[in-house]
C-alpha cells in the first residue's frame, strides 16, 4: 500500500515538473524581427520654389527592392494656396524597384498675387503598404513650397455685339440675330477691303456664338490687327438701319491685371442694322478693325481705335475671299 502511494506521489511531481517547465518556456522572449530587411525611404523635393506652370519634381528612393510596391501620396496640411492651384501625380515605386518621382504643377491663373504657400505631407497612407518601410523611416515627411506667380503667355479676347434693334414695337438683341466672325492679321499688308488675303489662319471667334472668344499665343513679334467680319445679318429686310451695332472688344491675361479690359471700336465705323452679311447676299459685306495688339516678347500692347497709327479702317466694298470649312 505504501508502496503504491510512493509511486503515486512520485508520478505526481513528474506531472507538476512538467507543468512548470512548459511555463517557465512559454515565459521565454519571442524572437523579433529584424527590421534590417525593411526598405529605408528617403523623401527629397528638387527645390522648395515653383513658378505657376513649371513642374516641381520631388525624388522617393529606398534602400532597397521588395516584392510589393509602394505608394506615395501628397496631403495638404496648410498655406496660402488651394487645391485648385496646384495638381499632383502621385508616385508609386514598383516592386523591385528603387525610385519614383512625384510632379507637383502649380496652374496658371487669374490671380495676381506675387507668391503662394503650400505645405504638406508627403508619404505612404495605406496601412497595408506604410507596415512594409522600415519602421525607422521618417512617414509621413512635412514639406513647405512657395509658388511664384507667372502672366499668362497667351492673351485672351472676347467680343460682344449687343443693341436693342426695335421692329414693329418689338425689341430685339443684336447679338441673337446678327453674325460676326473675327479674324486676327498682320498690319504689315493689311488691305480692309480684302482682310481675309492676310489672315492667319486663328478662327477660334468664328464659331456662330455669342460672344465670340479667340486666344492669341504663340504669335511673332509683330503688330495685329483683331478685325470684324459680317458673316449674317437677319435684321436685313425688317430694320431701317436707324440703330449702329457697336462691337466691343475684352481683353484679359491670367496672372496680370489685365481683366476684361473694354476696348470698343470707332463709332464712325459701326455697322447700320440692315447691312447684308456674306451669308444674306453676295455682295453683302462688312468688315471693320476693333483694335490693334502689338506683340514684343511675352508683352502684349493693345491700341485703342482712337490711335492715329490705326486709322479708321473701313470699308463697304470687301472681296470675301474666306477660306473653305474654316467656321467650327
Amino acid at each position: 500500500m505504501k508502496k503504491d502511494i510512493a509511486y503515486k506521489l512520485l508520478g505526481l511531481v513528474f506531472i507538476i515538473a512538467g507543468m512548470v517547465a512548459c511555463d517557465t518556456a512559454s515565459q521565454d522572449t519571442e524572437p523579433v524581427i529584424s527590421p534590417d530587411g525593411y526598405p529605408m525611404a528617403t523623401i527629397t523635393p528638387a527645390a522648395t520654389t515653383v513658378a505657376e506652370g513649371d513642374q516641381l519634381i520631388i525624388n522617393i528612393t529606398t534602400d532597397k527592392m521588395i516584392e510589393r510596391s509602394l505608394t506615395f501620396a501628397f496631403t495638404q496640411t496648410g498655406g496660402t494656396a488651394d487645391a485648385d492651384d496646384y495638381e499632383v501625380t502621385t508616385a508609386v515605386i514598383a516592386p523591385y524597384s528603387k525610385s519614383a518621382q512625384m510632379v507637383i504643377t502649380p496652374v496658371i491663373d487669374a490671380d495676381i498675387t506675387a507668391s503662394e504657400t503650400l505645405e504638406g505631407e508627403i508619404g505612404v497612407y495605406s496601412i497595408a503598404e506604410k507596415y512594409l518601410l522600415n519602421p525607422n523611416t521618417v512617414n509621413p515627411v512635412n514639406v513647405s513650397f512657395t509658388i511664384t506667380n507667372t502672366p499668362s503667355p497667351d492673351l485672351e479676347v472676347s467680343f460682344s455685339w449687343n443693341a436693342d434693334v426695335v421692329i414693329d414695337g418689338e425689341t430685339y438683341d443684336a447679338a441673337d440675330y446678327i453674325d460676326f466672325d473675327f479674324i486676327v492679321c498682320p498690319e504689315t499688308g493689311f488691305d480692309i477691303s480684302d482682310p481675309w488675303a492676310t489672315e492667319i489662319g486663328i478662327y477660334d471667334a468664328a464659331t456662330g456664338s455669342h460672344p465670340e472668344h479667340m486666344t492669341l499665343s504663340g504669335l511673332d513679334d509683330g503688330v495685329y490687327l483683331l478685325v470684324a467680319d459680317l458673316y449674317y445679318n437677319d435684321f436685313v429686310g425688317y430694320s431701317d438701319g436707324s440703330v449702329k451695332i457697336p462691337i466691343v472688344a475684352y481683353f484679359s491675361r491670367m496672372g496680370t491685371s489685365i481683366s476684361d479690359l473694354e476696348v470698343g471700336m470707332n463709332p464712325a465705323d459701326m455697322m447700320a442694322d440692315n447691312t447684308p452679311g456674306a451669308d444674306n447676299e453676295p455682295a453683302g459685306a462688312y468688315n471693320a478693325v476693333i483694335a490693334k495688339v502689338t506683340v514684343a516678347g511675352d508683352n502684349y500692347t493693345i491700341t485703342k481705335w482712337d490711335n492715329s497709327t490705326i486709322g479708321p479702317f473701313k470699308s463697304a466694298n470687301v472681296n470675301s475671299s474666306r477660306p473653305l470649312n474654316y467656321r467650327r
